[in-house]
């Protein structure tokens, strides 16, 4: 399964394989996203999912609170989508 991400400040677009964290499939298709640590814990990759749902496949990451998820925020490098999404990159304009 394929899924489809939009980044909305931006407008660019790729795609994510199932299991495959939005920074990976981003990395992969030459679109440069903010990250440091790549495992949860720095909070460099946080942004808001707009439109989607994403999981951890590990559990919440340490640099995830619950309050920062129920008000649409997530972390990229470790977020799998298991829908569309359309997310919104501070970092990037």
């Amino acid at each position: 399964m394929v899924f489809h991400v939009r980044i909305s400040n931006t407008g660019q677009q790729f795609q994510a394989r199932a299991g495959e964290t939005v920074l990976q499939a981003a990395l992969r298709q030459d679109v440069q996203l903010p990250w440091g640590c790549g495992g949860g814990v720095c909070g460099s990759c946080l942004g808001q999912v707009l439109e989607g749902r994403m999981v951890y496949p590990d559990g919440l990451p340490l640099a995830l609170f619950e309050s920062d998820q129920a008000q649409g925020m997530g972390l990229f490098c470790v977020g799998c989508p298991v829908t569309d999404l359309v997310i919104h990159v501070p970092e990037l304009g």
